[in-house]
């Protein structure tokens, strides 16, 4: 998996129900044509994570098709979750 581009934007809760902060990132990965996430169209994967007290903890993942935003019921691999944690700790905001 290849990261081609991202973006991170923290997520408000008007409510103040959720405790700590949340922030999303959608990143858009590219795959070996051999790969079952491999699509044609794009593939875009949407990062959550939670952060309280100083301590960051992804809280989900998933994988979609970027033309029409549908999810793919797949889990990642250990490289895979490597390279995007590696991706959001490098340009994860100042808290």
């Amino acid at each position: 998996m290849k990261i081609l581009n991202g973006k991170v934007e923290e997520l408000v809760d008007p409510t103040g129900i959720i405790d700590g902060q949340r922030y999303e990132f959608l990143l858009t990965v590219q795959f070996d044509e051999d790969d079952e996430l491999f699509n044609e169209e794009g593939t875009g994967l949407r990062l959550l994570y939670s952060v309280k007290d100083g301590q960051r903890k992804m809280m989900t993942y998933q994988f979609y098709e970027l033309a029409t935003e549908s999810t793919f019921d797949l889990e990642w691999d250990e490289d895979e979750q490597a390279t995007a944690e590696q991706y959001c700790t490098e340009h994860f905001p100042q808290i």
